[in-house]
């Protein structure tokens, strides 16, 4: 009886432990929480993200297209292994992710939309053909969405996605991008 409440003191102890570290760690950026002013510096500032450099092959899905949309497009684009973009096209995808750190005045008065219901998803793969990591991307409200996470973002920043520049290129590609908007 004494070896398991030692083991489960030792148990406990570990947990507060942890708990403590993940409070002081997250704790220090959030809202209602002591510490919490933006920092003026490093704010407004937009800094390129390549997610997944790594990857050999980005390719394009596009989910929960209506029945019609083949009628219009000519083209299935559900298609289970998905279109693989060009190195120009890639290029293109590359340059429109940013990670921006919002100003003080512009935390205060950030919103956050409530759709994210993505249609569109970057997948990267590497050099055997595996899956590394997605982007799934929101034309109906403009967000993005990163899974792995490449970054766990601190409250006052957010992702931006050139979404026009993507889209000219993936209406190019015949992919279209108003899809259940």
């Amino acid at each position: 009886m004494k070896q398991r409440s030692a083991a489960f003191a030792i148990w406990m102890a570990l947990f507060v432990a942890l708990a403590v570290t993940l409070s002081l760690t997250l704790g220090t950026n959030r809202p209602g929480v002591a510490g919490t002013e933006i920092a003026a510096e490093g704010a407004g500032v937009k800094t390129a993200i390549h997610p997944w450099p790594e990857a050999a092959e980005v390719r394009v899905f596009v989910e929960d297209i209506p029945f019609d949309e083949f009628e219009r497009t000519g083209k299935n684009m559900s298609k289970p292994d998905g279109i693989v973009l060009t190195k120009s096209q890639r290029a293109v995808l590359d340059k429109a992710v940013h990670l921006y750190r919002m100003t003080p005045k512009e935390y205060e008065n950030n919103a956050v939309v409530g759709c994210f219901i993505p249609h569109h998803f970057f997948r990267y793969y590497d050099k055997k053909g595996r899956q590394i990591g997605e982007m799934a991307v929101c034309y109906c409200c403009g967000g993005i969405e990163f899974s792995p996470a490449i970054k766990w973002l601190r409250p006052e920043e957010e992702w931006q996605f050139e979404f026009e520049g993507v889209e000219q290129m993936l209406k190019e590609m015949g992919v279209p991008t108003d899809v259940n908007c």
